[in-house]
């Protein structure tokens, strides 16, 4: 029976169907088979679990965290950060590119989305680093590159999806992202230093005094999103999920009464964006939940921890080998599919081997925002090509010195947990 519901479910994907109609196909085609056996399922199965799916409170995180990043973005606060950052990186070599970084890191306390930033910071950099003499591909590179931090440093869409998978707690998977976020655009900034030496680039001015305290005050309030949201949650003052209310509340005072940049009439396509891009997240957890029920019924997980400690008990081993299929499997899957198909098969066998699993989820997630650069299915790629003009596989290759930096730090997090868990237990104890 199991082999039933992947076949039906790879062809169904190999047809061109998306995910969650895959999977939904699948798994009804998989309870019609079950009538004919001893033990039929009811096919009422299938409301009770998609219900079951989407029946979480931390997942009203997702659309409210949206919600809050195109706020900000649509609300003038994208061109004050990137100001704020100019007057801080620009003089290092590498000039804007070093600001794109920078910009990212911000932005990603704000949106929690990679590709949000990538669209939003790629629109304002990009065309400014090609005028500087950066060429297309590489101004593309950098910013889609850079918006990978996104899903890592919180708030993060990611880590709220996958806490209410496998019922980690997403505060702490909020904190464990704070340092590895950090050490990747440190990584992606020397990088960009290493090729401004190589490549001759041009290198921004440093800022006057009086520049620089007009970009400290303009960037001020956009600066305060990222301090209240983590702020609240960290000191437990809200959950993450109150958190993101928080953070809609104060996108919407700066973008409409302080800033005045969204006009009331843009709310309805701002709600109306963030509506579509919620259900179809929402949508696919739902049917996961069908999909993930059917295969713990069927003792999926138990089959692949046997299978996987006939290779091998020792988690540094399980952990390689997780890392190879995931970032495999990032050519061909966009982030949240892959997440929702690998991460209830992958958790309870790493919690057998005694791994942990906020270290285990940030591990994943790193690996995930790995794939959205690697060809063929690179959200990132796509997004900044489109922008720059410049071939999407001409991107692809400008992003290679990136992915294999961001291999590195991958690397590192995944055999020195405590660069994942310090500030956790700091918070959390």
């Amino acid at each position: 029976m199991l082999t039933l519901l992947f076949a039906v479910f790879i062809v169904l994907l190999a047809l061109g169907l998306d995910l969650f109609s895959a999977m939904g196909l699948a798994s009804f085609i998989y309870l019609l088979a079950a009538q004919s056996g001893s033990m039929p399922l009811p096919l009422t199965l299938i409301p009770q679990q998609l219900m079951a799916g989407v029946d979480s409170f931390p997942l009203l995180a997702v659309p409210m965290f949206l919600l809050a990043g195109e706020l900000m973005t649509r609300g003038g606060v994208t061109n004050r950060l990137v100001a704020f950052a100019g007057v801080l990186v620009g003089h290092v070599r590498g000039g804007l590119a070093q600001v794109s970084i920078v910009t990212n890191v911000i932005m990603a306390g704000m949106s929690g989305s990679a590709v949000a930033d990538a669209a939003s910071t790629g629109a304002v950099l990009i065309p400014g680093m090609i005028k500087r003499g950066y060429t297309p591909a590489y101004a593309a590179a950098v910013i889609a590159s850079a918006a990978t931090i996104g899903p890592i440093i919180p708030p993060s869409l990611m880590f709220v999806v996958l806490g209410s998978m496998v019922s980690v707690s997403v505060g702490q998977l909020f904190a464990a992202g704070i340092l590895p976020g950090l050490i990747m655009a440190l990584a992606m900034m020397l990088v960009v230093y290493r090729d401004a030496i190589k490549q001759n680039m041009p290198v921004e001015a440093r800022a006057t005094l009086p520049e620089f305290w007009k970009a400290i005050r303009e960037a001020a309030l956009p600066l305060g999103m990222p301090v209240v949201v983590l702020g609240t949650i960290l000191t437990g003052f809200a959950t993450p999920t109150e958190a993101s209310v928080i953070a809609v509340v104060y996108g919407f005072i700066l973008g409409v009464i302080i800033y005045r940049e969204i006009k009331w009439g843009d709310l309805i396509e701002i709600f109306a964006t963030v509506a579509m891009t919620s259900a179809a997240v929402m949508v696919t957890v739902a049917v996961s939940q069908l999909f993930g029920w059917i295969t713990t019924a069927e003792g999926l997980g138990k089959l692949l921890g046997a299978w996987l400690t006939t290779i091998t008990n020792e988690p540094w081993v399980f952990l390689l080998i997780v890392n190879i299929v995931v970032l495999i499997l990032g050519m061909f899957m966009e982030p949240i599919p892959i997440m929702i198909l690998t991460v209830p098969i992958l958790f309870p066998v790493a919690n057998q081997l005694g791994i942990n699993s906020v270290h285990f989820g940030v591990v994943i997630v790193l690996n995930l925002m790995i794939g959205s650069l690697t060809p063929p299915i690179g959200i990132n790629i796509f997004v900044t090509s489109a922008i720059s003009k410049a071939p999407v596989m001409a991107v692809a290759r400008a992003c290679m010195g990136f992915i294999w930096i961001l291999i590195i730090v991958l690397a590192l997090i995944t055999y020195f947990p405590q660069l994942v868990l310090w500030i956790p237990q700091m918070l959390y104890q």
